[in-house]
């Protein structure tokens, strides 16, 4: 099946794992996995992740630098929802050609998902996003559940890669919603989970986030620059 997806993707994916398609684009990897329904094997999808690989494997417990890529459901759907999507397709039987839901789909949303994310400073900006960001009939994944997770990913990249723009978007919208209830309790406040992910992303790529960890002890005077 991954070679008819390559045919159909009419790209040539840097390597072939399986069910799972890697293209690479300077630091930016792109993998478009054929995954199997878990209670039912006979349905299948597909779904695209892009990942900065500038910090090799060491972010890979967390799901790395990253952002999924979604496209619409066989019925048309485009409505982005906050959980993983169902399955969409029968598993073709034997040698059997992939149906034409399949084959439509995959050509007409396959590319524009792997080139969804331009460069590091928009994966970062993705990441940033308060909602799903929706590009052509693509869209990224970014449910409201893992913002301060994603937020303090787009710090670790902007430091990572030096890229202040992007550090100071980030910290901008650190100081909008650091007070923000982000949990059951009402206590807990967004720069507490920010601080909470900040600290074991420190701890596995070894990149200073100190100051984001203080953000459990008290309310920062968040600088205007980083």
């Amino acid at each position: 099946m991954a070679d008819q997806f390559t045919e159909l993707l009419g790209m040539t994916p840097a390597n072939i794992d399986g069910g799972n398609l890697t293209f690479v684009q300077g630091s930016l990897r792109s993998t478009l996995s054929i995954w199997k329904e878990h209670y039912d094997r006979s349905a299948f999808g597909w779904l695209v992740h892009t990942d900065y690989t500038g910090l090799g494997e060491r972010m890979d417990l967390f799901g790395g630098v990253s952002i999924r890529v979604d496209h619409p459901s066989p019925s048309g759907s485009s409505s982005p929802t906050d959980t993983p999507p169902a399955a969409c397709y029968h598993w073709p039987a034997g040698s059997a050609s992939l149906a034409p839901e399949v084959t439509a789909s995959v050509t007409r949303y396959g590319p524009p998902s792997l080139h969804f994310v331009r460069e590091p400073h928009d994966l970062g900006l993705l990441l940033l996003a308060d909602a799903h960001v929706h590009r052509g009939e693509v869209w990224s994944f970014t449910p409201t559940n893992n913002e301060p997770a994603r937020l303090a990913k787009a710090i670790l990249l902007a430091r990572q890669s030096g890229d202040q723009i992007l550090e100071r978007a980030a910290v901008a919208k650190l100081w909008d919603r650091g007070e923000e209830p982000a949990g059951h309790r009402p206590d807990y406040l967004f720069r507490h989970a920010v601080a909470d992910w900040s600290r074991q992303y420190a701890k596995v790529t070894g990149i200073d986030l100190s100051d984001l960890a203080k953000l459990k002890r008290k309310r920062p005077q968040y600088p205007e620059n980083p």
